[in-house]
């Protein structure tokens, strides 16, 4: 994959702080009320999965809105890099969809922590979703695979419950919580120290095997400051659990991120 597309994946999937918008469910043609929103945004997160250490990244973004207004909700959903939805299927409040993105894996170079263990290849990520939308309240799952870059990726599933509110004409208030489960070959890739890696690093050998790796919840608001401009904002915080917790990978089991942006809607 090159940069341009790397950098495009990035753009789309930074839309990740809009959050989700559910609201009163229709039914609508698949490409119905298509526009385009651009902006940029300015995020702190951990520099990988269990880091004590953060960055901040600002980018700029700019992606298609599919639904509007009318009380119909947005086909497409961004729950992360790796982790963009599109309501292909549309029943009422059920939803259907594949699930892509890109997974950027793990550079032994983000962290002295990391010295001895190599890296992890990234990778395009593929996959489906199901999600139920009733007034304001949301309930959604998800399974996704990377498929390139390793050839023993292993899956995540994903579940999770959310609720939006409209406090104000202009302001919107959203939460967000959900857990993670990940496969054997996830685990082992991303909190497994294997003997070579001992040799190299250190760290005490750790078989990480399958199970939920996390729990986390997101709280985020948005603000319409005209017709076009919108202001957003969200906080997050993970708890790493079971192996995710207990890998010699893992500096911290506390994982916080957040992020500052704008939408302009043209």
């Amino acid at each position: 994959m090159n940069k341009a597309t790397v950098t495009a994946i990035v753009g789309s999937c930074a839309a990740s702080f809009v959050g989700v918008s559910p609201s009163t469910a229709q039914e609508s043609n698949l490409f119905s009320n298509v526009s385009l929103a651009a902006g940029g945004f300015v995020s702190v997160a951990p520099v990988y999965e269990g880091s004590n250490k953060y960055r901040v990244s600002a980018f700029p973004i700019a992606y298609p809105t599919f639904g509007d207004g009318n009380g119909e909700r947005s086909r497409l959903t961004f729950r992360g890099i790796d982790d963009v939805r599109y309501a292909a299927f549309r029943k009422g409040s059920f939803d259907l969809g594949p699930v892509v993105g890109y997974n950027f894996g793990r550079k032994e170079s983000l962290s002295t922590d990391l010295n001895g263990l190599g890296d992890v290849d990234g990778g395009v990520v593929a996959g489906a979703f199901a999600a139920y939308t009733v007034d304001g309240f949301s309930v959604d799952a998800a399974v996704s695979k990377q498929f390139t870059g390793l050839d023993d990726s292993g899956f995540l599933a994903r579940f999770g419950a959310g609720y939006e509110t409209a406090v104000t004409d202009s302001l919107t208030l959203s939460l967000y919580t959900g857990t993670t489960y990940a496969s054997d070959d996830y685990m082992d890739n991303m909190f497994g120290v294997s003997s070579a890696q001992n040799a190299e690093s250190g760290l005490s050998v750790f078989n990480a095997g399958a199970g939920f790796k996390n729990i986390d919840v997101k709280a985020a608001a948005s603000y319409q400051a005209s017709e076009q401009l919108n202001l957003r904002a969200n906080v997050g915080y993970s708890k790493l659990i079971g192996d995710a917790a207990d890998s010699p990978i893992s500096v911290t089991n506390d994982q916080f991120s957040g992020g500052l942006g704008f939408i302009y809607q043209f």
